[in-house]
């Protein structure tokens, strides 16, 4: 498909951004996006992207083996010893780092 049909098929890009590398990544950049068929920007992008996704999937999903899920299962089902009980009143009484909604 030309580069300018390809363009125009896709969603309508509005934002840029610029990143400094160096001849050397460039290079590598370059070559991985011609050997999968893509621009440098949509190589560049495409990847980010992918990243972007795993490291936030990292702090959302957790995949645990048979024996950890049934050690976590089991400690939910216990009572919590009166440490922990005392560090989540200390961390519930903390201000939120967070902005409120």
């Amino acid at each position: 498909m030309p580069y300018t049909l390809l363009m125009a098929s896709s969603p309508t890009k509005t934002r840029r951004i610029e990143i400094r590398i160096t001849e050397e990544e460039r290079d590598l950049e370059q070559a991985a996006a011609a050997a999968s068929g893509e621009t440098l920007s949509e190589f560049v992008r495409r990847a980010a992207r992918h990243e972007a996704e795993r490291t936030l999937a990292e702090r959302t999903r957790y995949i645990l083996d048979d024996e950890a899920a049934q050690r976590f299962l089991t400690a939910l089902e216990e009572k919590p010893s009166p440490a922990s009980e005392r560090g989540l009143r200390r961390l519930i009484e903390k201000p939120s780092i967070l902005p409120e909604a």
